[in-house]
């Protein structure tokens, strides 16, 4: 017998309308004046669901009616029920993979970070690998030396990882063990371990993390996205085929409820898609240094050229402005073509000058932005970018005004994975200090919302989910309060009381 289930005595927001390519995806009227978005309208009171998709959605009596009277019924006591949301951007083994590492972020000065890696390293076998991450030079007054480093790690190799994730600071040892590499940077008194542009030699060297010990972590990390109402996740580390191991085993043991999409190499083939993982775009990265762009601006065009040729949907790591010209050159090359209904993707969008909004729009751009580090990192900012730029910084209203597609994103573990206060300081900007990023960025509630539902799944080609509709999938979430119509304060400490993967409960699990 089939089961269905009625939650009822609720206040259903299906976020369902015309979406930014056209197409009806969901999009709560995103792009239409007031910050991107119109005003909700009313709310249905029950929705039903069956074998895993939407039955119906109405007022009380529609809704049991059409689920029948042997229907399981969830009374919601007047939450709010929301389509499942999306983040199109986070790294899914690097979050597995927390419990292994010291986390450099808790520690403020030399001293403090130098005498709590030293405890750590002391619990591990005399020639493991001190693996830590989070490193962020802004709460340190320098960066400990590649001596420092080895000293407290008891001669143990040391890799310090930077909190973007594109640069570490290695010890000597651990620089030997690299080939005799030299760090990058220098301060005062000297040359330091900071190494870019070599993560992948790094990890190669560290050697991959035990097996039981990820699966624990990725069990424990589905449990924590269903606790914040994310059903659907995809993983920004590019992979190949091979390398989907422990996802794919995390999604058959069940312990990974949610829908997963992973990022590809350039150069590698689309593997087929599986019911609850799918291939994502082919992934650029793009690094911006004192010599200029890596790759080149050429160099750029070209993979851009052999991706889009290859039929892939491809996403540009863009954080500076110079990355956003050198990306916008390279998409304006391709022929019309490989551009519409790609849905080509702009990850980050750090910095972009006024000029350059147009543009993202005339070319068909998606964006997948990260508002939480207008939060996170605003005061940084706010030290290193002129005044007149702070506007520029992780633009949201300007481009949907635009036409731009808009998604929302974590990028977890570079900042905090739940959505709820990244949601917020979309409508607020407002940085941990209490400042205000570029006021005129700020967007409705309805908006932000759509960033990391209709928004979100946009980005990823899954139109179908991001909002609720009879027939669609049956991925929802209860929570309190209604974030279309609380304060942003409040959103940001929303209780998620109940998350739906495909008709099964896997929050509280």
């Amino acid at each position: 017998m089939r089961r269905t289930v009625v939650l009822e005595r609720a206040r259903v927001r299906a976020l369902d309308g015309p979406s930014p390519g056209g197409s009806r995806s969901g999009v709560c009227g995103l792009g239409r004046g007031n910050g991107g978005a119109a005003a909700p309208g009313p709310a249905a009171t029950a929705i039903a669901v069956r074998d895993g998709a939407v039955l119906a959605i109405g007022t009380l009596g529609e809704v049991r009616e059409a689920g029948g009277s042997a229907a399981e019924r969830i009374d919601c006591g007047g939450a709010t029920v929301l389509p499942g949301l999306l983040d199109p951007h986070l790294h899914l083994l690097a979050l597995g993979a927390r419990g292994a590492h010291f986390d450099c972020g808790e520690h403020g000065g030399v001293a403090a970070l130098l005498a709590a890696l030293r405890a750590h390293a002391a619990r591990l076998p005399p020639r493991a690998w001190v693996r830590a991450e989070g490193l962020d030079e802004t709460r340190l007054e320098r960066l400990p030396t590649p001596a420092e480093l080895d000293a407290a790690a008891g001669g143990r190799p040391v890799r310090l990882r930077h909190r973007s994730r594109h640069a570490s600071l290695l010890g000597g040892e651990a620089l030997g063990r690299l080939g005799g590499a030299r760090g990058s940077a220098r301060q005062a008194g000297g040359p330091t371990g900071l190494v870019c542009g070599r993560e992948g030699e790094i990890a190669r060297l560290l050697g991959p993390l035990p097996a039981a010990l990820l699966a624990d972590g990725l069990r424990a990390l589905g449990v924590e996205l269903a606790a914040c109402g994310l059903t659907t996740v995809a993983d920004a580390t590019p992979r190949a085929r091979r390398g989907l191991g422990p996802i794919r085993a995390a999604i058959a043991a069940g312990d990974l409820p949610q829908r997963v999409h992973v990022m590809r190499w350039p150069g590698t083939v689309a593997w087929a898609g599986e019911p609850r993982l799918r291939p994502g775009p082919v992934k650029l990265l793009v690094e911006e240094g004192p010599r200029g762009l890596r790759p080149s601006p050429p160099a750029l065009a070209r993979a851009v050229a052999r991706a889009a040729a290859c039929g892939a949907q491809v996403a540009v790591h863009c954080t500076g402005a110079a990355t956003l010209v050198a990306a916008l050159a390279a998409f304006a090359a391709l022929p019309r073509a490989q551009r519409a209904g790609r849905r080509h993707r702009l990850e980050h969008l750090g910095e972009c000058p006024p000029p350059l909004v147009a543009c993202i729009a005339t070319l068909g751009l998606a964006v997948v932005t990260n508002p939480a580090f207008v939060r996170h990192r605003g005061d940084v900012y706010r030290e290193e970018t002129p005044a007149a730029a702070w506007g520029w910084l992780y633009r949201a209203r300007s481009l949907l005004a635009a036409g731009v597609p808009l998604a929302g994103a974590s990028d977890a573990p570079v900042a905090p994975l739940s959505p709820w206060p990244a949601i917020a300081v979309a409508r607020t900007r407002r940085t941990a200090g209490g400042a205000v990023l570029g006021p005129a960025e700020r967007v409705s509630a309805a908006a932000a919302l759509g960033l990391f539902t209709t928004g979100a799944a946009f980005a990823l080609h899954a139109d179908e989910l991001g909002r609720l509709a009879p027939g669609g999938p049956a991925d929802l979430v209860v929570v309190e309060p209604d974030p279309l119509r609380a304060a942003p304060d409040e959103v940001a400490d929303t209780r998620v009381r109940l998350t739906m993967i495909a008709g099964r409960i896997v929050w509280p699990a």
